[in-house]
């Protein structure tokens, strides 16, 4: 438990609060509970405090980009995925309450909890996973294949040392769902997509020779690997790539695949991607499968205007 909590409890002189909230109110009550509380906090902020916050809150803060600018990449990349049938969509600002951590293994502290049982986006590859999950269950056709783009600004949680990883970013996120095909075929024929569109897209901001894949395979991928080698026509062959044995988190499974971009100082890896569970579990049944990737789009904003 944090110091701050520990502090409310000897103000309010109950040290259970916190489990008697989260255990016997619902979530209606406690979002009819928060709701007034907020509201009542709001009415005691005045226009100055106001504007020190605005100044000093990293959450709120302006994004440092050339906004046309970055407008008109999202705009392109989104066409491109488009032609390369991912349709295009449009995220709320918001998702339900635990879209990251239910299925993602993310912890709720790195998220903004909002109220009304949302919270703000910081990861729209767990949105476009509810969209597919959704489609999946009213589409009879166990052949189609339901695929989607989105470029969307999303708020995260961390605090970073580092001055050049801001609160709120934008991002590129594909995500392809379908029922399995057998022999890893629809995960290896995503992985390929994926890449493929990525690639040709980053290509538009940095020289080929500059960019190299990285793979991270898990322990028990052994047969994917084998089937991965016979795909002859996989994109990744066009670039130089290596291979690691220590994808040991629970986020992608079978395999990750990482795309980097050289620098003279070393490298920075710009997108990534692999299989997730995430429709498995939103389905309860372990015969959908979902491929994700995602590309730091106003990373690639800013590293490209000198690097292409």
């Amino acid at each position: 438990m944090s110091k701050i909590i520990e502090k409310i409890h000897r103000k309010l002189g109950d040290g259970a609060v916190l489990s008697e909230l989260a255990e016997n109110i619902s979530t209606s009550e406690l979002n009819t509970f928060l709701l007034e509380l907020f509201r009542r906090k709001a009415g005691q902020v005045e226009p100055a405090q106001l504007l020190r916050q605005f100044g000093g809150n990293r959450f709120v803060t302006p994004a440092s980009v050339d906004t046309l600018a970055l407008r008109h990449t999202e705009l392109e990349w989104l066409k491109f995925a488009q032609e390369q049938q991912f349709l295009p969509l449009t995220l709320s600002p918001l998702a339900p309450l635990a879209t990251c951590s239910a299925i993602g293994h993310v912890d709720q502290n790195n998220v903004i909890s909002a109220l009304r049982g949302t919270e703000a986006v910081s990861d729209a590859t767990n949105v476009l996973a509810l969209q597919i999950a959704q489609d999946a269950k009213r589409e009879r056709d166990k052949n189609a294949v339901f695929r989607y783009a989105t470029a969307h600004r999303h708020v995260r949680g961390q605090a970073f040392d580092n001055p050049e990883f801001t609160a709120h970013f934008s991002v590129f996120c594909m995500a392809s769902g379908g029922w399995d095909t057998g022999d890893y075929s629809f995960e290896l024929g995503q992985l390929n997509e994926h890449l493929a569109i990525n690639l040709a897209l980053l290509q538009k901001h940095f020289p080929k020779e500059r960019l190299f894949i990285r793979f991270y395979r898990k322990k028990n991928a052994t047969v994917f690997m084998e089937r991965m080698e016979e795909f002859q026509q996989g994109a990744w062959h066009s670039l130089p790539h290596e291979f690691h044995d220590d994808l040991e988190h629970e986020y992608y499974h079978l395999i990750q695949a990482k795309v980097f971009l050289r620098l003279d100082e070393g490298e920075i890896d710009l997108a990534d991607g692999g299989p997730v569970d995430w429709t498995q579990r939103l389905l309860s049944n372990r015969k959908h499968r979902l491929f994700i990737s995602g590309v730091g789009l106003e990373l690639v904003h800013k590293l490209g205007r000198g690097g292409a």
